[in-house]
């Protein structure tokens, strides 16, 4: 490809500025320089009885706070991201615990820039603050839930928002996304732009959602920095908590690929990962937590049955299928292939195992989840609203 140095300069934004003339400071003038602005809107996180995590990102350096507001929007507290006496500041990445009481919450999240972070000498400029939002959350005992689960988005950010309204549930009280929301992420903008710019202008600033990871999550030079990003219970992104009459347990399925396969540079070990959580499983199938609640659910990105036979899906089935089959589970729940489908209880298997679609329209699904008491509904459907197939119990 020939040189084109028109092309050259306007990407560098020179062309009329004269490129040719010596003085820097007419170039410089027209470099834009960004504002200090939210990377995007705030989000929650890791709900609990009595609080939730804000989180925030900015597109600079800077010093940020949640605002607990009263009705005319007031401030009646401010919390800090504080670790060892320091409050959190110079960042760029806030994770607040902020305190609910009965679900309920009204907030905002500010930010003042910083200009200048030297030893003896911080300077402020800019201050930036979200619009309120008045909100209630659900109850990690309340009665009955409604959630959604959406899989394998693949980066179309349209899809986020779509699927959320084709969704029949007149309320979510929590959304999974259940794994492969990307191709790969290899940097903070991959991830503020392609999954938590949509999902925050949607939903995500008023009602939590919790991100699993896929086989693509796994993949790229940030695949390390994701929970800097989340507020995961204990630090481990697979988790098992009790929500309304569910027991959900949350696994982390891994790369489909053996270890030592070539594309990964001997810089992973997915099969001891997968041990480690087996041993955590059986534990937490027995817990009084779990015993307790009416139902069990587990959500997992690679499916251990009606699957490929990979590497990583035959490894999943040797470490959860004896364990979820003999403790009677009502569904694993997954995505993976881009396949849709719906199989009931058979001779492999005694739970359910309910697989959603692919990213293209036509082919794209999601899952309708609704219990109250001893009664569950599921409920695969496709992005046109058609109910591909449904179990009850109770």
């Amino acid at each position: 490809m020939s040189f084109n140095r028109r092309n050259f300069l306007k990407g560098l934004g020179l062309i009329g500025l004269g490129a040719s003339t010596p003085s820097y400071a007419k170039k410089f003038a027209e470099v834009k320089i960004d504002e200090f602005e939210f990377a995007c809107p705030p989000y929650l996180q890791n709900l609990k009885d009595n609080s939730i995590t804000v989180c925030s990102i900015f597109n600079k350096p800077c010093l940020a706070w949640v605002e607990v507001l009263d009705e005319n929007n007031q401030v009646i507290t401010k919390v800090y991201e504080v670790e060892d006496g320091m409050r959190n500041a110079n960042a760029e990445v806030f994770k607040f615990k902020v305190p609910t009481k009965k679900g309920k919450i009204k907030y905002r999240v500010a930010a003042k820039e910083i200009t200048k972070f030297e030893p003896y000498k911080i300077e402020y400029g800019k201050e930036i603050e979200s619009e309120p939002l008045d909100i209630t959350l659900p109850t990690l005992k309340q009665d009955s839930i409604n959630c959604l689960i959406l899989n394998d988005i693949h980066e179309d950010k349209d899809g986020y928002a779509y699927l959320y309204d084709k969704s029949k549930l007149a309320k979510k009280d929590l959304v999974f996304l259940n794994g492969d929301l990307f191709h790969y992420v290899t940097n903070q903008k991959d991830l503020t732009d392609k999954l938590l710019k949509p999902i925050g202008e949607k939903f995500a600033s008023k009602t939590p959602f919790l991100m699993i990871r896929g086989n693509h999550e796994t993949r790229g030079s940030f695949a390390r920095e994701y929970k800097r990003y989340f507020d995961y219970p204990e630090n481990k992104f697979y988790q098992a908590f009790r929500m309304g009459p569910i027991y959900w347990i949350i696994l982390d399925s891994g790369e489909d690929k053996p270890d030592d396969h070539e594309v990964y540079g001997g810089t992973v070990d997915y099969d001891n990962y997968r041990l480690e959580q087996k041993e955590w499983l059986a534990k937490v199938l027995q817990s009084k937590e779990r015993r307790e609640a009416k139902h069990t659910l587990v959500i997992t990105h690679i499916p251990f049955q009606h699957s490929d036979d990979w590497h990583g899906t035959k490894h999943n089935h040797q470490c959860f299928h004896e364990l979820i089959n003999n403790n009677d589970v009502d569904a694993v729940i997954s995505g993976h292939t881009h396949k849709y489908s719906f199989h009931p209880p058979d001779q492999n298997h005694n739970y359910y195992v309910i697989i959603g679609g692919g990213p293209k329209a036509g082919n794209r699904t999601y899952v309708d989840i609704s219990a109250a008491a001893k009664n569950l509904q599921i409920s695969l459907n496709l992005d046109d609203g058609t109910i591909i197939n449904r179990m009850t119990k109770g």
